[in-house]
C-alpha cells in the first residue's frame, strides 16, 4: 500500500479513526504517485468500495442512484464506520476496488445498484466511470470482496 509523502504528519492511509486527525478535505500525495483525500463516512463504508464524495467531504458507497450527488469518486482501502474518518484515493496505482463477478481488465466500468460495487456490464440507470481500469479480471466473487487492483486516473462519472 502507498504511504504519505506530503508534509502532513500522522497520516495513516491504512486505518480509519473515530477522532478527526486533520481537516476534512486535506489532500496528500502518496508514494505511488497518487493522491488521497480525508473524509468522514456518512454511513458504513466497506473496504475497497467505490465511493462518492460530496462537497462537504462526506464519503458514501456509490450506487447508480447516488452517483449524481457526488463531486468526486474515491477508493478507500480500509473500512470506515459511520461517523468515522479515513482516507480515500482519488488517483494512483496499487489501489483496489469492489466489482461484480467476472469484470474484465481494461473494460469500461459502470455504476451498479449494489452499494460500492462497479461492473463492466451496463444496466438500467448505470453511469460510466471514466479514468478507472481494472488491472486483472475480477474472478468469481459476486461482490469483489477481496478487491481487484485498479489504476485510477482521476475517476469521474460520464453521464452519457
Amino acid at each position: 500500500m502507498a504511504i504519505n509523502t506530503s508534509p502532513v504528519l500522522g497520516v495513516a492511509l491504512n486505518r480509519s479513526s473515530t477522532v478527526q486527525e486533520v481537516p476534512l478535505g486535506t489532500i496528500i500525495d502518496t508514494s505511488d504517485g497518487g493522491r488521497a483525500v480525508y473524509c468522514i463516512a456518512s454511513g458504513a463504508v466497506s473496504q475497497y468500495a467505490a465511493c462518492g464524495i460530496n462537497e462537504d467531504f462526506d464519503i458514501y458507497m456509490l450506487t447508480s442512484a447516488l452517483v449524481v450527488q457526488s463531486d468526486r469518486i474515491g477508493l478507500p482501502q480500509v473500512a470506515i464506520a459511520a461517523g468515522s474518518y479515513g482516507w480515500a484515493f482519488l488517483n494512483g496505482s496499487n489501489i483496489k476496488v469492489r466489482t461484480k463477478a467476472s469484470a474484465a481488465p481494461d473494460a469500461q466500468l459502470w455504476t451498479t445498484a449494489s452499494a460500492g460495487v462497479l461492473d463492466d456490464a451496463t444496466a438500467t440507470a448505470a453511469l460510466k466511470i471514466d479514468g478507472l481500469v481494472l488491472v486483472a479480471a475480477a474472478g468469481t466473487a459476486a461482490t469483489g470482496a477481496a478487491g481487484i487492483e485498479v489504476k485510477a486516473a482521476w475517476p469521474h462519472v460520464r453521464e452519457s
